[in-house]
This record gives structure tokens, C-alpha cells and sequence, in this order.
């Protein structure tokens, strides 16, 4: 009887926890450039009022440390008459949701694209499309960037779009969950990348994944517990998995999936892929069918099989994501100004409109953390 009721309080406070409410970090670009906060309610998918959190920053993606109340904000900032890359750390009240700026650090390259904490708070990788370079930038214990503690690789290479893939165009970082392995998609040269990370820090060129000419990769992520990697392929809408061998660092391809339907004939570039936290499903943003399309991961291969299409209710969805429960997910609409939310149904990984939208003006990235 005492352990039916311990279950029982277990479930409970559990329950109660999932669904207490959290922040939403919002990177809102234009003019002006700013980053707002507004809560998250996981039980209604309700955003609060939109607040700001820090102002005079122009950043497109975000990333949280894993382990401490930071939020880290890839830049472009203006440098003696250059636009150049800076990562800024900013420590988070999670009671106000205020941000407090305790750190920045050049990134040795043009504007940041994304951003990637590593597993254990040791450094942030960060990826660079207008340049052609990936960082990577050591953290202390405190989770503040160092100054003077930078590794660099430079892409090469470019493949057959004679608009969009005429030079490397690295666009989304992805850390190994055991922190010893860093892949980049490029989506000028067709490839991801993938560099081993050195005791001391440091990036070194592995092994890379060719993918079909001009499909363009854009972002990568990893399952939560099976070492496959779902790429997100802007130019050709498709999403590659891939296997990743822990031990030699290559990459081979399982299976590549569409985005769109048959005979879909439109303009459409994929943007976001997102994996449930789960590992049960994962979701791809289609910007001009206006979507997300919605799979079933297999939890033995890692393989796709497709469940739906959902309307994004807005134009343009650069981001989507999960919040920390995994129950509500968010469209970020940036051609419509606005962030719709949808229940997740837990079975099929369907997405349901919760009927809640919130108006900012170009969302382009949220993050969620704890609110106290």
C-alpha cells in the first residue's frame, strides 16, 4: 500500500512539474533588434505578453547551456567598419527572465548563422553562411565565454546550384551527444562535416557525408539515444538519415525522405528539423507549402516513416520546436510575424492547432528554460 501511494505522489509531482510554466526566449531581428521573453504555458500552449529581454542585438539563433541558467546569442556586431561574428552570454534570472550580459567573444569570421552548446558546458560551436568558417569557443566553469581560446576550420568546396552553392555555406551545427564529435552542414558544398574535438579544444577535419548534388543541407541533429542524424536538406525539401560510427567518426545514409508531398509543385525550402524528446518522431519545416511534415522514427533504425503534414497557420516557418515537456510545439512565422503553438499527441506525434498565436515581428529562434 505504501509503495502504490509513493507511486502515486511520484506521478503527481511529476505531473505538476511538467507542467509548470517556462520562458520563451524570442530572437526578434528588426529594427527594434531585440531579444523578448513571454512565458509558456505547457498545458494550453498559451505565450504570455511579450516582453524584452535585451535590446541592441541582432541575433538569428540561440542556444541554452546545458547545465547552467545562460543563454549564448550568435551576432553580428559592427568592428571597426566590419560586420563581424561575436557570441554573447547572458545570465538568466529565471524568475524575471531577465538577461544579464557577462560575456562576448569574437568568432574570427562574418555573421553567426547557428549556434550549439556542447553536452558538458565545455565550449559553443558556431557556424558562419556568410563566411565560410565554423568556431568553436571555449567555456569556463562559469559558462563564460574565453577570450582568447578559439579554434577555426575553414570550408572548401561547392557543388551545382549556380545561385545558391557557389562556395562553402556552413549553416548548422550539431554536437555527438558524448561530446567527441561536431558536425556542420554545409549547404553550399552538399556535405556535413564532421571534426573531432580534440582534449585541448581543438577542431579537427574527420570525415564527411556527400549528399545528393544541390540538395543543400542546412541543419543536422542527432536522436536522443541512437547515434543517427537527421539531416534537413533546404534546396531539394528532404531529410536524410544518417548512421554515425562513434568509433571511426563517418557518416553513411540510411534513407532520405521528401518534405513535400507527391506533386507538389511550388516554391518550398525546408528550414528546421526537430527530434521529439522521446526519439519517437521527428519534424521538418517547409517554408512556401507552409508546413511541417511529421514522422515516426523507428527506435531500433532510426528510419522515417511519414505520418502528416501540418499547416504552420503563417508564412515563412524558419523555426520551429519543442518545449521542455515535449507536449507543445511552436511554428515561428517569420513572414507572417507570428508563433502558433500545437499539442503534440503523444501516440502519433501529431501536431493539433491550440488556437494560440502570438504577434512578433520576424520571430527567427526561442529557447525555453525553467521559469522559478
Amino acid at each position: 500500500m505504501r509503495s502504490a501511494f509513493l507511486l502515486l505522489a511520484s506521478v503527481l509531482l511529476t505531473t505538476s512539474a511538467s507542467a509548470a510554466d517556462q520562458w520563451a526566449f524570442i530572437a526578434s531581428p528588426p529594427d527594434p533588434q531585440a531579444i523578448y521573453r513571454a512565458t509558456l504555458n505547457p498545458e494550453t500552449g498559451e505565450l504570455g505578453q511579450l516582453e524584452l529581454a535585451a535590446e541592441g542585438i541582432q541575433t538569428s539563433f540561440m542556444a541554452l547551456h546545458p547545465k547552467l541558467p545562460i543563454l549564448y546569442a550568435g551576432c553580428a556586431d559592427r568592428i571597426s567598419g566590419k560586420t563581424k561574428g561575436v557570441i554573447r552570454a547572458y545570465q538568466i534570472d529565471r524568475a524575471t527572465g531577465e538577461l544579464k550580459l557577462i560575456s562576448q567573444a569574437e568568432t574570427n569570421d562574418g555573421s553567426p548563422t547557428h549556434i550549439e552548446v556542447a553536452p558538458e558546458g565545455t565550449s559553443v560551436a558556431v557556424c558562419h553562411y556568410g563566411g565560410d568558417g565554423t568556431s568553436l569557443l571555449s567555456l569556463n566553469e562559469q559558462g563564460e565565454l574565453l577570450q582568447k581560446s578559439l579554434s577555426q576550420i575553414k570550408h572548401q568546396g561547392s557543388s551545382v546550384n549556380e545561385k545558391r552553392q557557389t562556395r562553402p555555406h556552413p549553416h548548422g551545427v550539431a554536437y555527438h551527444r558524448d561530446g567527441q564529435f561536431l558536425l556542420v552542414a554545409d549547404l553550399g558544398n552538399d556535405h556535413v562535416e564532421v571534426f573531432e574535438i580534440t582534449d585541448d579544444r581543438q577542431l579537427r577535419e574527420k570525415s564527411y557525408w556527400q549528399a545528393a548534388p544541390g540538395a543543400g543541407p542546412r541543419h543536422v541533429t542527432f536522436h536522443s539515444r541512437l547515434d543517427i542524424v537527421y539531416c534537413i536538406n533546404e534546396l531539394d525539401s528532404t531529410i536524410s538519415v544518417l548512421q554515425l560510427n562513434p568509433k571511426s567518426g563517418e557518416l553513411s545514409e540510411l534513407q532520405t525522405v521528401s518534405t513535400l508531398p507527391d506533386g507538389f509543385s511550388g516554391n518550398n525550402t525546408t528550414a528546421e528539423v526537430v527530434v521529439h524528446p522521446s526519439g519517437k518522431f521527428v519534424y521538418g519545416s517547409n517554408r512556401g507549402h507552409e508546413s511541417t511534415a511529421v514522422f515516426r522514427v523507428d527506435t531500433k533504425t532510426g528510419k522515417l516513416t511519414f505520418v502528416e503534414r501540418e499547416p504552420t497557420q503563417g508564412n515563412h516557418p524558419r523555426f520551429v520546436g519543442l518545449d521542455r515537456t515535449g507536449s507543445v510545439y511552436l511554428a515561428a512565422n517569420m513572414q507572417s510575424n507570428n508563433i502558433v503553438s500545437f499539442r503534440v499527441n503523444p501516440e502519433s506525434g501529431q501536431l493539433d492547432p491550440l488556437g494560440q498565436v502570438l504577434e512578433v515581428q520576424r520571430p527567427m529562434c526561442i529557447v525555453f528554460t525553467a521559469k522559478e
